[in-house]
């Protein structure tokens, strides 16, 4: 994995005891939406991308902006200095046969620049829920490793709740996490403090479960000390679907 600064080494901020926060690629693109609603409700810099094997290609211009001249790539990095957060947005699915090396090598580096703690931001398939726990109430879930009790009695009080274990027809319990993408191969690759927040989901429209699950966050962090944040939607969501059909083919 290489990370390329979009600034000289002088301009780059320190972010020792950061937390980052990135999405998974999971169902709905929900951690994906999540973090681009971050993104736009911060006062947010680039300060550079990641490449690796395992990031399928991509460029495309800014998503957050119509008037910059910036583009977006597979792995960008964004840093909000005055909230001490780190946000890497992946843009492209990853590549089954190098995700483990991608999760190494990214756990390396996070330690690396002094990064505290990681939150992934994810979505779970609504229709493999399989209790009436998860059928009904609150649809957001979460996992934890190796996060202080401290931070875990505020997070059990955010709104969610931690993911039921499931058994299998062998008698095993274990954690169900479909359409989940990456998350439990992070929570047991990283060494830091980390923290899976997902909710379930369709696939179809998703910026709502985006909002959600954004709002659950900012619930147990409270970095936007607004009791019910209005989140602006990024320029680029206006045409997520494309243009309306004319009503004249009907």
């Amino acid at each position: 994995m290489v990370f390329f600064p979009v600034y000289n080494v002088l301009q780059q901020p320190d972010i020792t005891g950061y937390t980052l926060i990135m999405p998974s690629v999971s169902v709905g693109n929900v951690g994906q939406l999540a973090v681009d609603l971050l993104i736009n409700n911060t006062s947010c810099r680039k300060i550079g991308l990641i490449h690796h094997p395992a990031l399928l290609p991509l460029v495309g211009g800014d998503p957050y902006s119509p008037s910059s001249k910036d583009v977006t790539t597979s792995a960008d990095v964004h840093v909000a200095s005055n909230l001490s957060l780190v946000f890497l947005q992946i843009r492209s699915p990853l590549i089954k046969g190098e995700r483990l090396s991608l999760m190494k090598e990214l756990c390396t580096w996070i330690k690396t620049v002094g990064i505290k703690e990681v939150v992934v931001l994810a979505a779970c398939n609504a229709y493999e829920r399989w209790s009436s726990d998860q059928l009904f109430g609150s649809q957001l879930r979460y996992l934890t490793s190796k996060l202080p009790e401290t931070q875990l009695e505020a997070l059990r009080n955010a709104g969610g709740m931690e993911l039921e274990e499931r058994t299998s027809e062998n008698g095993t319990k274990h954690r169900f996490l479909s359409g989940a993408g990456f998350v439990k191969q992070f929570l047991d690759t990283c060494e830091l403090p980390t923290t899976a927040l997902f909710k379930f989901v369709d696939e179809g429209d998703n910026t709502i479960d985006a909002v959600a699950l954004v709002n659950y966050l900012n619930a147990w962090k409270t970095f936007i000390k607004e009791k019910d944040p209005k989140w602006k939607f990024p320029f680029s969501w206006e045409k997520m679907f494309g243009e309306q059909a004319l009503p004249s083919i009907y």
